[in-house]
C-alpha cells in the first residue's frame, strides 16, 4: 500500500487545524464575556420565561374551617350560619378548638334556634333557672363565651367536652354525660 506523503501532510494539517479551531472555539464560548446592551441586537436566553414573583403575590389564603362552620350551620338552618368567620376568629384569639363553640351552640340551642327571647345566648351560658345572661348580639355572645371558655375552663385544665361539662352543666353528669357526648358528636361532624 503506497501512501503519498502529500496526502498524509494534508490530512495531518486538516486534523491540526480542526483541533486548534475547536480549542479556540471552546475557550471563546466558556469565557465570561459581558456584552454591553447597546451592542446587542438580540436577546440572550429569550426562550426562558420572565422572572417575576407575580404568582406568589396573587395567592389568596382561604381558611377551610370557616367554610366548614358555615356549611354545618346552614345544614341545620341555623341563624348562626353567617357568623362562621367570627367563630373561627374567636377560637383562634382564645386558643380554643375551632369546633368547640359551634358544637356547644348546637347542643345547647339547636344552633341558636331555641334561645330565651332577646338573649342572643345560643350557648346556654349562665342560664340557671330564672338567671339568664343576655347578650346584645350573636357576635357578642360568641366573643364573651369564647373568652369565658378560655379563662374559666381551658386555663383551669378543663380542655375536653367531658371536663368542661362538669363545670358548664353539672346536671349532665347525673344523666350519664349526655351533654359531652352531644358536643363531641357535633365536633366530629365538623371535621
Amino acid at each position: 500500500m503506497d501512501i503519498k506523503p502529500t496526502l498524509v501532510a494534508a490530512w495531518f494539517g486538516a486534523v491540526i487545524t480542526t483541533l486548534l479551531f475547536s480549542i479556540f472555539f471552546l475557550i471563546y464560548l466558556s469565557a465570561d464575556q459581558i456584552i454591553a446592551p447597546q451592542n446587542q441586537n438580540f436577546k440572550l436566553y429569550s426562550a426562558l420565561p420572565p422572572d417575576n414573583n407575580r404568582l406568589a403575590q396573587d395567592i389568596i389564603f382561604l381558611d377551610g374551617r370557616s367554610l366548614l362552620v358555615k356549611n354545618f350551620f346552614e345544614g341545620y338552618k341555623s341563624p348562626l350560619a353567617g357568623l362562621n368567620s367570627h367563630f373561627i376568629e374567636v377560637a383562634d384569639k382564645y386558643g380554643l378548638d375551632w369546633k368547640l363553640l359551634p358544637a356547644i351552640a348546637m347542643q345547647e340551642s339547636n344552633g341558636g334556634k331555641k334561645v330565651i327571647k332577646n338573649s342572643y345566648n345560643p350557648f346556654g351560658y349562665g342560664i340557671y333557672g330564672n338567671l339568664v345572661i343576655r347578650f346584645s348580639s350573636w357576635e357578642e355572645a360568641v366573643e364573651k363565651v369564647g373568652k369565658a371558655l378560655k379563662q374559666d375552663y381551658l386555663n383551669q385544665g378543663l380542655n375536653t367536652p367531658d371536663k368542661i361539662m362538669a363545670k358548664y352543666t353539672p346536671p349532665s353528669l347525673k344523666k350519664g354525660g349526655d351533654w359531652a357526648r352531644g358536643v363531641k358528636s357535633f365536633m366530629l361532624e365538623l371535621q
